[in-house]
């Protein structure tokens, strides 16, 4: 199904549209569902209910240049939305002048990544304009689904705690999709320097799976770190740090009863992330220095 949103106030001229979308696409897509919308209001409704294909946009309904006004908010809420500006009155060139601003700002922010954005004359013929929109919508169909399995990888390497081979995965989706936000959060989040307050915030927003692998990642972090502090030799499992410890003369047994408490939460966070709850978070914030106190 192809489902396209027309947003224009004269009612002559949406069907003159349906018109041109069914001749130019038919052959290729018969199944095409269309919305209308008489006004801006209710074109944004229509958007925060919806999910469309593509939008055709008249630049002015009951005031000049209301549709081009809408347009910032339009970029800003829907992302993925093909767009096809439709200029009536109004000069096309005077039209492109005015959208050059926002569309470069735009560009230069990577928020047009996953669109096809047109203006046309309300005399144009719009076959090709149509068709090259309708080209856009499968190619990102198949990006979608390419995204959608790469997400499904990055949280598989999550659960193995493959921390770097699911930050590749989640580069992999910037390059499709750049500027996709939960990669690019993600990526950030796992170069920075995560702390049992950070994860701890994230829980309490609602964000507990997220929460959970954040406070894994972080746990682990600071085990092998006081593991090399305290023996100066690092070891890559979290397992290993365990045994290297307990075999120490070095480490207390309190220490050590510690330590071991920790990477059960580790693992908790990381292979059952649901399982956790605010508790958990707080033990993390209020005992973790307690690992480093010797040192």
């Amino acid at each position: 199904m192809f489902k396209v949103l027309i947003a224009d106030d004269d009612f002559e001229d949406r069907e003159l549209l349906k018109l041109e979308i069914q001749r130019s696409l038919g052959p290729e897509r018969p199944d095409i569902r269309f919305s209308e919308a008489a006004s801006i209001r209710q074109a944004m409704q229509l958007l925060t209910t919806q999910v469309f294909d593509l939008m055709t946009l008249d630049i002015e309904f009951d005031k000049l240049n209301e549709g081009l006004n809408a347009l910032p908010e339009i970029f800003e809420n829907h992302p993925t939305l093909n767009i096809i500006v439709i200029s009536g009155k109004l000069n096309k060139s005077e039209v492109l002048e005015q959208l050059f601003r926002f569309t470069k700002d735009n560009v230069l922010k990577e928020k047009r990544w996953a669109r096809h954005f047109d203006v046309l004359d309300k005399k144009d013929d719009k076959t090709e304009a149509l068709r090259r929109a309708y080209s856009y919508v499968l190619k990102q169909q198949e990006g979608f689904d390419k995204v959608r399995e790469l997400f499904l990888l990055a949280e598989s390497y999550l659960e193995k705690d493959m921390i770097e081979k699911c930050m590749e995965i989640y580069q992999k989706i910037q390059d499709i999709a750049p500027g996709e936000h939960e990669s690019r959060e993600n990526i950030h989040i796992f170069k920075s320097a995560v702390t049992p307050e950070q994860a701890r915030e994230n829980y309490r927003n609602g964000d507990m799976i997220v929460a959970s692998l954040l406070l894994g990642h972080c746990l682990e972090t600071r085990l092998k770190l006081f593991t090399r502090r305290a023996l100066g030799q690092s070891f890559p499992l979290l397992s290993e740090c365990f045994k290297a410890l307990e075999s120490s003369s070095l480490i207390s047994k309190s220490r050590i009863g510690l330590f071991h408490k920790f990477v059960q939460l580790r693992n908790r966070a990381i292979h059952h992330p649901g399982t956790l709850s605010e508790k958990d978070f707080d033990y993390a914030v209020n005992n973790i220095s307690l690992l480093d106190e010797q040192f």
